[in-house]
């Protein structure tokens, strides 16, 4: 456990971030997904924040064990779980937890509806079901709409719980092909299950990339994952489509541990990696065995008005950061130094340079880093 690396959490941006969220969409219902340990920020407290200070009555996890654990930890908490990959309900201890701790599955392929609706034990369980309509990745296909529907009526239900789908494409504009054509497929979709007696009591498509461009609002509900923590989920060059305006939630704090003067050509760490120009290097506390990846090199941080480089190879216990020597008297070791802040540009613009994205340095983050809140 580190001591002064760490990721400190602003639950009062969270609640702020859905604020802003409500404004985008005041009509629809949120499903909060906090799989992945809410992206890397610790799912229980995000959680019992949301739920108790902030009034949002449904989670989405990836796994069965991510339920649980909300479960487990938050017991008196009356919100929806919806597990959305990880089911297995086949399996007899899983359909128990179902069935027991108020959890529900997301049926997205034929066995796993078949096992549902044959079971006696899930009779007076909600139905939910997610189908393909682009993605292609995991949901019911389009084509087998019509026996899905001969299925849920022959086994006596009348109503849909959830009817969703998932879009491949909401980084990018929401009238390109690609999404426009998602949208005509859940619609028809929709269309098919209302025309042939059932009842559709929720439906949702729209994840952070499309409610962020106020797509997919015709539904009852809207998924919310990246934005709730702050960043867009658009590509760079589709941002100006954007009306989203969060703040990242977290601030990732490390500090210096040693600095000293280097000449051009000094070589640096593993490997010894010429540095290019004479000026200092910093030792920073983090490294991959922390989640700072050796993708890492190379990419800038701004400290204190100066641009910091990170140089060598990142090492798993700490980092090397090249400074110019203008930069001397900014420089001393103890002192805090930040990867990144509050502000969402800061943050993509590390994303882009490291090749990486948002989603994925928020959850590398190890449990090395602790995380620490602030509840306002």
């Amino acid at each position: 456990m580190r001591f002064r690396s760490r990721l400190l959490v602003d639950l009062a941006r969270l609640e702020s971030n859905f604020k802003l969220l409500k404004q985008l969409c005041p009509n629809n219902e949120t499903i909060f997904m906090v799989k992945a340990d809410g992206y890397g920020h610790g799912a229980v407290p995000i959680v019992r924040f949301s739920y108790n200070e902030v009034g949002i009555k449904e989670f989405g996890c990836a796994t069965l064990g991510e339920a649980l654990q909300l479960r487990n930890e938050i017991p008196d908490g009356e919100f929806e779980v919806y597990v959305f990959s990880d089911i297995q309900i086949y399996l007899k201890e899983c359909a128990e937890h179902y069935l027991n701790r108020r959890i529900l599955p997301v049926l997205s392929n034929i066995d796993d509806l078949d096992f549902f609706l044959s079971s006696s034990e899930f009779k007076h369980c909600p139905l939910v079901l997610k189908f393909n309509t682009g993605m292609n990745r995991l949901g019911l296909d389009l084509s087998q709409t019509e026996e899905v529907i001969k299925k849920i009526k022959s086994n006596g239900r009348k109503s849909i719980y959830h009817l969703m789908s998932h879009f491949s494409s909401a980084s990018l504009n929401m009238e390109s092909k690609r999404n426009v054509e998602q949208k005509e497929h859940f619609a028809k979709l929709k269309s098919d299950f209302l025309a042939a007696g059932l009842d559709l009591e929720r439906t949702s498509l729209s994840n952070s990339g499309a409610i962020e461009q106020k797509a997919g609002l015709e539904e009852t509900h809207v998924r919310p994952g990246l934005m709730m923590y702050g960043p867009s989920s658009l590509i760079k060059p589709e941002r100006t489509n954007s009306f989203w305006k969060g703040e990242i939630i977290s601030q990732l704090e490390t500090y210096i541990i040693r600095v000293f003067p280097v000449d051009r050509g000094t070589p640096i760490g593993y490997g010894a990696t010429p540095v290019s120009d004479d000026g200092f290097i910093a030792i920073i506390a983090l490294g991959y065995g922390d989640g700072f990846s050796t993708r890492f090199g190379g990419a800038t941080i701004p400290y204190k008005g100066f641009q910091g480089k990170i140089v060598g190879r990142v090492n798993m216990d700490m980092a090397q950061v090249f400074f110019p020597k203008e930069a001397e008297s900014v420089l001393n070791a103890g002192d805090i130094f930040t990867i990144w802040d509050h502000d969402p540009e800061r943050l993509l613009d590390f994303a882009e340079q490291t090749g990486t994205i948002p989603y994925e340095l928020f959850c590398q983050l190890t449990s090395r880093v602790p995380r620490l809140y602030n509840f306002k």
